[in-house]
């Protein structure tokens, strides 16, 4: 007998199109597939950053939920106003990350299941003052209490779950195979191809890009340093980072989405990651499915993404990154196309959406039963 159909709804993040982020990007590949195995998904997201309003994607339903637009209280007043709603028509409701964690017992409140996935130890990021680190730890708190089913991105992640006293299943993110693009000069016009470092990501101080524009600075780089990104209510720290990079070795091109995205991943000459804290790096799968030797810094969950492929800097060390900088540059073109060619066969097939959607699909049939 056919079982009946789920009803998930995904809730704690802004948007799954339209905007930057590793659980946007999460969602973005994850629900889809949970639709193709047959559930009946609606992501609630919040009206400032969904271009496409109240409508069907990909199969999925998006639904705009308003929220106040301040980075401490944004997500909280979110979660506060979907998880109730959330609960009226759905089986399962799927919270994202420690903040919306908070409101983890909410459906069971309601007769209803709830999975928290925890993308990172967020109370420990450089951007958070000392109440929302507060907030966002007792957040984790509540998810590992209140969660019917929790769900960790990183094995460091899953082992912090663990020495809490509850198990998490692990389910890394995962990586699209890369579509290259041909090289336009009329669309970055003050790159060439092949001859740029590639950084991708939110211009927030935990990504460790104060280490990298002085590394580049310092290193009496060949090629230039692109730095793509957008600021998360970062202003100050973006116009401060932009005011330390060396205009000549240090490129900004604002946040880029689409073909022009694809078109930086294609033709950078490797893939730049100095962050101080992840979850477990979307945008360096993204670097290293597109063939780009990665170079990141000592962390456990950068390392768990590269193994012993490319270079690696201890954290804040910008001698060390000078040089390992300096090093990229001038690796000859053999070098760098068998790195990346290892890079790219690494995440294609360590790290795939399928098995993520499966082993999802499972836990919320699990719930359900």
């Amino acid at each position: 007998m056919k079982s009946r159909q789920l009803f998930i709804a995904h809730a704690g993040l802004r948007s799954p199109w339209g905007t930057e982020g590793g659980v946007e990007a999460h969602v973005a590949a994850l629900a889809p597939r949970l639709v193709a195995r047959g559930a009946h998904v609606t992501v609630y997201c919040r009206p400032r950053y969904n271009p496409h309003g109240n409508c069907y994607r990909e199969g999925v339903r998006l639904a705009d939920v308003p929220t106040v637009y301040d980075r401490s209280a944004e997500a909280f007043v979110h979660t506060a106003l979907c998880a109730p709603r959330a609960c009226i028509r759905h089986d399962v409701v799927h919270l994202h990350a420690c903040g919306p964690g908070l409101f983890a017992a909410v459906p069971r409140a309601l007769g209803r299941r709830s999975v928290v996935t925890l993308h990172g130890r967020d109370w420990t990021r450089d951007k958070w003052g000392r109440l929302a680190r507060s907030v966002l730890r007792l957040g984790a708190g509540a998810a590992l209490r209140s969660a019917d089913a929790l769900v960790a991105v990183s094995a460091e992640l899953t082992e912090w779950c663990r020495e809490q006293g509850r198990e998490a299943t692990r389910l890394p993110n995962g990586v699209e195979p890369h579509q290259p693009v041909d090289w336009d000069p009329r669309i970055f016009p003050m790159l060439r191809p092949g001859k740029y470092l590639l950084f991708l990501g939110r211009l927030v101080p935990e990504k460790g890009l104060e280490t990298l524009v002085a590394a580049a600075a310092r290193g009496r780089l060949d090629l230039p340093v692109v730095i793509t990104g957008g600021s998360a209510y970062t202003p100050g720290f973006v116009t401060h980072l932009r005011k330390i990079a060396p205009e000549e070795r240090v490129i900004f091109t604002g946040p880029q989405f689409g073909l022009e995205k694809r078109m930086l991943l294609t033709h950078a000459r490797a893939f730049v990651l100095p962050s101080h804290v992840e979850g477990l790096p979307v945008a360096l799968l993204e670097g290293m499915a597109a063939g780009l030797p990665p170079v990141v810094s000592e962390i456990p969950p950068n390392l768990e993404v590269t193994g012993d492929i490319g270079w690696r800097a201890p954290v804040g060390d910008i001698e060390a990154w000078a040089n390992v900088l300096r090093e990229t540059c001038r690796a000859s073109p053999a070098a760098l196309e068998a790195i990346g060619a290892a890079a790219q066969q690494r995440a294609l097939s360590r790290f795939g959406w399928d098995h993520v959607a499966d082993r999802t699909m499972e836990i919320y049939e699990a719930l359900a039963r």
